[in-house]
């Protein structure tokens, strides 16, 4: 679980309008919504396999254009 080290702004009235983060706790909450937006992606693309292509089918075509 990511543990955040954060302080809160507020306004003249004591209302909390924004949060700062020290920047090894950004950079961890960019690391983790990184992670989360690739699984989302995985989920996705193995709903819809006809977009893969077989390994071995991939390398023949590689070959095949000169490209390997």
């Amino acid at each position: 679980m990511l543990r955040m080290k954060k302080q809160y702004v507020t306004n003249e009235s004591g209302n909390k309008i924004a949060i700062l983060l020290d920047i090894k706790t950004f950079q961890q909450l960019e690391g983790y919504i990184e992670l989360l937006e690739d699984k989302i992606d995985l989920g996705m693309a193995m709903k819809e396999p006809t977009e893969f292509t077989d390994w071995d089918i991939f390398v023949k075509e590689l070959k095949r254009e000169e490209k390997l």
